[in-house]
This record gives C-alpha cells, structure tokens and sequence, in this order.
C-alpha cells in the first residue's frame, strides 16, 4: 500500500517545511567494508528536526573512507514526514540521494529509493522515485535536509 496524500500532493504535505532552520541530532554509527574494494565504510545516521520544533527526518549516510567520491560516491537516504504519536509508515516517504565530485565539482543528485535497502524500512510508506521528487517541494525540502546534515553532523567526512 503507497503513500496516500491529500488533494495537492506532495507539495502541499511537505511545501511548509521549506525554507526553515534545522537542527541535526546525530545518533549512531557503524564501520564496514566496501564490497568492490575492500576498503573501510562508515555509516553515520540520525534526527533532524525543525530548530526548536518537531522532527522531520531521519537520515542514514554512507560511504567508503579515503575514497575519491567521483568512484565511490556517498549515499544519504532520508526518511522525510511525521514522526511522534499518532503517525506510522503511511506519514512517511523515503528519498535517496546521491553525492558526489564531477568535472565542476560537488554534486547531489536524487535517485530512486526504491532500489535501495531504505524502500524495505518499517518506518517508510513508499519510496519515492526520482520522478516523483524532481520539481515538487520534496526535492527542495531533501537538498535543505542534506544540507543541514553535512554542516552539522561533524561524522561525516568522506
């Protein structure tokens, strides 16, 4: 069973939670090993909430430490809706990002979710596909949530 949104969409769920302050509650982290070199892998995730409010998202980032990003570039899954009493799954969509270096420089890109482990997540109603974020306040609200994540969350370092 998919997300079930109100008349308006997305945009009208999650346009309100654009353009605010937020607050990066880090809470654990595991280390791996990257399954094409062998290298270490760090895995970092936590809360973010509106400053002095509610929380919005999770987050889980991953990525292969001391390698370049442009080979192997880091992903942040986010898990962005209500969170609190009263809410479940259904409140809730998974968007997956990509980050890493091209010829200009850094670069976040949206992927799809569903190809990824945050799809199969108890917490997630549906994951959300790349078509489904471009363009909508989902995408402004994830490129906010990213980058208050990598300013505020003093574990990532890739």
């Amino acid at each position: 069973m998919g997300l079930v949104l109100p008349h308006g969409g997305l945009d009208k769920v999650w346009g309100a939670m654009v353009n605010v302050a937020y607050e990066v509650e880090p809470l654990g982290e595991k280390a791996g090993e990257c399954a094409c070199c062998g290298r270490v892998t760090r895995a970092i995730w936590g809360i973010v909430h509106v400053e002095g409010a509610e929380t919005v998202a999770s987050y889980f980032v991953n990525w292969t430490v001391g390698a370049d990003l442009a080979d192997h570039p880091a992903n942040m899954d986010l898990i962005i809706g209500a969170w609190g009493e009263g809410t479940g799954a259904s409140d809730r969509v998974a968007v997956s990002l990509l980050y890493t270096v091209g010829e200009t420089g850094p670069a976040v890109m949206v992927i799809d979710a569903a190809g990824r482990n945050i799809a199969k997540n108890p917490l997630v109603g549906a994951a959300l596909g790349r078509d489904e974020v471009l363009g909508t306040s989902v995408a402004t609200l994830a490129f906010g949530l990213f980058d208050a994540v990598v300013s505020q969350d003093a574990r990532f370092q890739p």
